[in-house]
């Protein structure tokens, strides 16, 4: 506004003063009618070379370089000149450096005061103009960066797709998808790869684009994983993908795709089919000397045995695991293999301790169970540290150790919250619940327990439910709820009798006995 009734002469400094020079009627009927529009007064009054510069820095975004003016046939030194002299003038721009390009070019970098300066000189772009721009800056950036091109994937990617070029756009999108699931940005990784999805639509069938859109799958599938393993979402992914994997014949590439659905059906508590994929996975990894391969179809076949309640064959299954697990080379953000999730070394650590838990090596397990904590904190994956620390929790709840309990609950909910990993966020209430019972205060603990189960539910999972039910039931026995105990004891058996997970069925009858008694 100020800026606007200075270029009026309307506005004026004296002695240090600001006054209005005109009367306010005056002013008054000569503002625009929008902030839009008084921006666009500020435009036209530029120079017609200024309005060019700033036409395709709009266009090249919130930041750019003065060299990217050349790709609209501006001459990059007078391009330069004529930023500077806008910083000077404090219009539009300020600068923020200096752009130093792989190809040897440098060249002044600026920056748009406020958003809204671009937004509306990006709209005064014609379309075709527009569209041609995008393609031209995305093609000279691509150019200056050569083999280093990757770094930037996510501004290639979008000006490739308003560029109009299909292919170039979804290559980008599908390594800044890349890029981000490696640095856990979950939520990024899978809105560039469902964009991505939705741009090869418009290229023609091929057997490269069904390996591109298997590619993408595979990101999106892993992506989704951390937000709730048991979604429908992460189904019907995984379920394309492995759709593509049949048309490409692309042997390879099912490992991953078979190992995330194992995740999905396992999580459910689906253990027929779960038992099914694991062993297509342990049948695959026969015939290979991968030890990745080897380790992921370890840990599925172990989990399958464990939770069906046959933890000698489960034990040995994860011990296999451990003995080819590299913990460097096996992470989830390196190994294809492995990709999103969480780490399956680990995986075959914790179920081991369970194991041998229940089956009264208390040493060994608890020997193993640190091998599991250690692991997970050496790689820093904050999936694996949210799920080893809900599993710590429950290992030592079954040892009644309440100070080890508090720690993993109180680090796993803070990985939780951190990247929204809903499924473990909705465990956090059961190890509250489990500790306010530990401490005397079982109503309000009978109610957190009851919203954890609830809130675990509702994410699709099953897996584990016998657990959190007999937290439910002792602390039941605890306050002489016999019949609310019995009840939910009875629900969980027929529960384990028609999905076949009997990994808990020893504790359950326990606790019928005594809730009877």
């Amino acid at each position: 506004m100020t800026e606007h009734l200075i270029s009026r002469r309307q506005l004026r400094e004296l002695d240090g003063r600001w006054e209005l020079v005109a009367a306010l009627e005056d002013v008054a009927s000569g503002l625009p009618d929008t902030l839009w529009q008084m921006v666009e007064g500020q435009i036209e009054r530029l120079s017609p070379r200024e309005q060019a510069v700033l036409a395709v820095a709009s266009v090249a975004g919130s930041e750019f370089s003065s060299a990217l003016a050349a790709t609209d046939g501006i001459d990059a030194h007078d391009a330069e000149e004529l930023c500077l002299a806008l910083v000077r003038r404090g219009r539009f721009l300020r600068a923020v450096g200096a752009t130093d390009w792989p190809d040897g070019t440098i060249a002044g970098r600026y920056a748009f005061v406020h958003a809204f300066y671009r937004r509306v000189l990006y709209e005064r772009v014609s379309a075709g103009h527009r569209v041609a721009l995008h393609l031209r800056i995305g093609k000279r950036l691509e150019r200056a960066y050569g083999r280093r091109a990757g770094e930037l994937a996510g501004e290639l990617a979008m000006h490739f797709d308003r560029g109009r070029d299909a292919e170039r756009a979804v290559r980008y999108r599908r390594l800044a998808a890349d890029a981000a699931l490696r640095q856990h940005g979950y939520a990024e990784a899978a809105d560039h790869a469902q964009r991505a999805i939705e741009l090869l639509r418009a290229l023609p069938e091929s057997p490269e684009r069904i390996l591109e859109e298997l590619a993408l799958h595979t990101i999106l599938g892993a992506a989704q994983i951390a937000a709730g393993w048991a979604s429908p979402e992460v189904a019907r992914t995984y379920a394309r993908a492995r759709e593509l994997c049949a048309r490409a014949g692309a042997t390879p590439q099912l490992f991953p795709i078979l190992n995330g659905l194992f995740g999905f059906y396992v999580t459910r508590a689906e253990l027929a089919v779960a038992r099914e994929i694991a062993e297509q996975l342990l049948a695959m990894a026969s015939g290979t000397d991968d030890a990745a391969l080897r380790l992921g179809a370890c840990n599925a076949a172990g989990m399958v045995s464990f939770y069906e309640g046959d933890f000698a064959a489960a034990l040995a299954h994860f011990e296999g695991g451990m003995q080819v697990y590299d913990p460097e080379r096996h992470r989830p953000d390196r190994s294809p293999a492995f990709w999103g999730g969480h780490d399956a070394g680990v995986s075959c650590a914790v179920h081991a301790a369970l194991a041998l838990w229940i089956l009264g090596y208390a040493d060994r397990a608890e020997a193993r169970m640190q091998d599991a904590l250690a692991w997970a904190r050496a790689i820093s994956h904050p999936f694996t540290e949210a799920f080893v620390c809900h599993f710590g929790a429950a290992f030592h709840e079954c040892r009644g150790e309440v100070e080890a309990v508090e720690e993993l609950a109180d680090a796993g909910m803070r990985h939780s919250t951190e990247h929204g990993f809903e499924l473990f966020a909705s465990l956090g209430a059961l190890h509250r619940g489990w500790l306010l019972c530990a401490r005397g205060d079982r109503q309000e603990g009978v109610a957190q327990i009851r919203a954890g189960v609830a809130a675990y539910r509702g994410t699709g999972a099953g897996l584990g439910m016998a657990t959190f039910v007999a937290m439910l039931a002792q602390a039941c026995l605890e306050l002489e709820r016999w019949e609310e105990g019995l009840e939910v004891v009875a629900a969980a058996l027929a529960v384990a009798e028609h999905g076949g997970a009997h990994y808990w069925d020893a504790e359950l009858r326990r606790l019928k006995g005594a809730l009877t008694l």
